[in-house]
């Protein structure tokens, strides 16, 4: 018997079910939480999936809000969202496609062409106000950051929300009237190529002298020897040296608004 009753209190310590084992054991075994995951914006025919990208630290963690190319969101606008939230902030990415992505110039233009501005506005807004209600940030500080067909909608969601804290437009078609960027509640930071044959120089300086006659903050800058979508490394358009310096801004701007 004494044998016996041996063996089974071994068994027991093995299995962590002596001396406080469960507590011990529970601890080792609680799964991490997800790097990324998808949430839901919106109820019924409005509801939109966006993806999620998560900091180490999540608690306080600042957000920002990442709108897509015109391609929709493919594996490159995630590895932005992915690099966003190794600087620490919680990037979310509103699918405004819901679920087409492209590969091809003709079925993106179809696409962009096809999105109806009062909804995609409003699903943009609805990511902004799912990072304003998250419990752990209350207090935390959300921005917004576009490329391409995104980096207009970066803008005009500037324009439409005071409860945004900073702004980043790469290559998007800018708003340049003083009186409509008198709305801009964020200070903006702007990038483009200078060889973009999409948005001419004459309207890159329009944007300038706009934001000064609005009395806004913002900083407006062009890059020699890229073109439209320098950021986008899956792309031919994609330039280095303008990559680097623009994301290096990019960072630095957001630190300075989001963090500070």
């Amino acid at each position: 018997m004494r044998s016996i009753d041996r063996a089974l209190l071994g068994a027991a310590l093995t299995l962590g079910l002596a001396a406080g084992g469960p507590a011990r054991v529970h601890a080792a075994t609680a799964p991490p939480l997800p790097d990324t995951s998808m949430v839901t914006l919106g109820s019924g025919e409005s509801a939109a999936q966006a993806f999620v990208a998560w900091p180490r630290k999540r608690a306080g963690a600042p957000g920002i809000v990442v709108v897509h190319e015109w391609w929709g969101l493919d594996a490159q606008i995630r590895d932005i969202a992915r690099r966003l939230s190794r600087e620490g902030y919680v990037a979310i990415v509103p699918d405004l496609y819901h679920g087409q992505v492209a590969t091809d110039p003709e079925v993106a233009h179809e696409l962009s062409r096809g999105l109806d501005d009062q909804a995609t506005l409003a699903t943009l807004g609805a990511a902004a106000a799912w990072l304003r209600a998250r419990p752990d940030a209350a207090k935390a500080k959300n921005g917004v950051v576009g490329f391409c067909l995104g980096g207009g909608l970066a803008q005009r969601l500037a324009l439409a929300r005071p409860d945004l804290a900073a702004a980043v437009m790469f290559y998007g078609g800018p708003e340049t009237d003083p009186q409509a960027l008198r709305s801009l509640h964020a200070p903006l930071l702007a990038h483009f190529g200078a060889t973009d044959k999409g948005i001419p120089l004459a309207r890159v300086d329009e944007l300038k002298r706009g934001l000064k006659a609005a009395g806004k903050v913002g900083e407006v800058y062009v890059y020699p020897g890229a073109g439209h979508a320098f950021m986008n490394e899956a792309r031919p358009s994609f330039h280095v040296d303008a990559a680097r310096q623009a994301w290096a801004r990019t960072l630095a701007w957001l630190q300075r608004y989001l963090k500070s």
